[in-house]
């Protein structure tokens, strides 16, 4: 799977669709196509909420006949969960980088990246909304039983986000009091290009996961 076909929302469609009809990991499937598809865009909420928006209807297409089609929607939005928690951790490690730089909480790209990590959760649930408006009457009700299932804060990417800005209340207001002249100007360095930053620490994290992957074993000859 090539990451650039990714940066088309139509491709992405298409990729998920297949999945969906072929994987009995859905949520796996899931989770890796739209990490790719992440990693090839410039990561903000709107992009985010491009990326959600094109899985949910690709997942709408993939359906076809499947049975259990409440637990093939629940698998999904796991998945594009544990994608997102990834850009949730992405943003940790870039936020790191602008506190150990100097940045203060009143640093315009610190308090910028805080204020999108808030709205994430939310962002996650209008693109599942906006994905499924053009499906039927019955498939939009099934999205909307999975989605009330899960209270606002009760997604893994919401949960770490919520613990994400506590913590960093407390280390900004650190950083504003031992902030130091060259310091800034590394902090300023990041600042122009934050999401590009995030972009790439979420490559490096999704590399590290499938490095990860235990290696299929081989087998023995005869």
């Amino acid at each position: 799977m090539k990451t650039a076909a990714l940066n088309s929302d139509e491709m992405l469609e298409s990729m998920v669709a297949e999945a969906v009809k072929q994987q009995t990991q859905i949520r796996s499937a899931v989770r890796d196509i739209m990490l790719k598809a992440l990693q090839a865009r410039e990561l903000g909420l709107n992009q985010i909420n491009n990326v959600v928006r094109s899985v949910t209807k690709g997942v709408n297409a993939g359906l076809g006949d499947k049975d259990d089609v409440e637990k093939v929607l629940a698998d999904a939005v796991a998945g594009m969960d544990d994608a997102l928690l990834k850009v949730v951790e992405a943003n940790q490690v870039a936020l790191t980088k602008l506190t150990e730089g100097g940045a203060s909480f009143e640093e315009s790209s610190l308090k910028k990246g805080l204020d999108e990590l808030e709205k994430f959760e939310d962002r996650f649930r209008d693109g599942i909304q906006q994905g499924a408006q053009e499906a039927g009457a019955r498939l939009k009700q099934q999205w909307a039983s999975v989605l009330e299932k899960i209270p606002h804060g009760g997604t893994d990417t919401g949960e770490r986000v919520v613990q994400t800005i506590a913590g960093y209340t407390q280390q900004t207001q650190e950083a504003m009091r031992q902030s130091r002249e060259a310091g800034l100007k590394v902090a300023h360095t990041f600042a122009q290009n934050y999401a590009t930053l995030v972009s790439g620490v979420l490559m490096g994290l999704s590399e590290a996961m499938q490095h990860g992957k235990p290696k299929p074993t081989k087998p023995k000859s005869k």
